[in-house]
């Protein structure tokens, strides 16, 4: 069973890694902050099925589902479109917001695909070993390191752009 104190210090060792993650996926930062609140609440909510020993890797499977589920939503919406009013879109002031470093990385990261970006978000910004990782993404050891080869091969093509 999951103890109050147990979830606490996952909160505390996994909150800024997570948020690196998310932040690069959305730009959003009460995206991010709402993801990662949902993903704890959740593991809370089940705390007497879990294994305090296997925290972490629940914890970055849930947020890594939040954020895929969270992301296939916002490209219905993309495609759908709603007035600003009802899907929290970014405001222009927010967007200025952002230097021109983050926006060209935003609009590199955006350009790849999916599960590349997510190998390069999860092994460079967020630090996760790759035996981890891949074990995270249910992938194996090789597979995982030719993903990140050829996304950060690309990345670097889109920010030469």
């Amino acid at each position: 069973m999951l103890s109050r104190q147990g979830l606490e210090a996952a909160y505390v060792r996994l909150e800024r890694p997570l948020y690196n993650y998310l932040y690069r996926w959305f730009w959003h930062p009460e995206t991010c902050c709402d993801l990662i609140h949902d993903a704890f609440e959740r593991i809370w909510r089940k705390r007497a099925d879990i294994d305090e020993g296997r925290i972490d890797a629940l914890v970055w499977t849930t947020v890594i589902n939040l954020g895929r589920n969270r992301h296939r939503r916002d490209k219905l919406l993309d495609w759908m479109p709603l007035p600003p009013t009802l899907t929290g879109a970014s405001k222009p002031d927010q967007e200025a917001e952002l230097g021109e470093r983050n926006r060209r990385l935003r609009d590199a990261l955006d350009r790849l695909p999916d599960m590349s970006r997510e190998v390069v978000l999860l092994d460079i910004f967020c630090g996760i070993p790759p035996d981890r990782l891949a074990s995270l993404l249910r992938i194996p050891a090789g597979t995982l390191a030719s993903r990140k080869h050829a996304a950060v091969r690309r990345l670097k093509e889109l920010l030469d752009e």
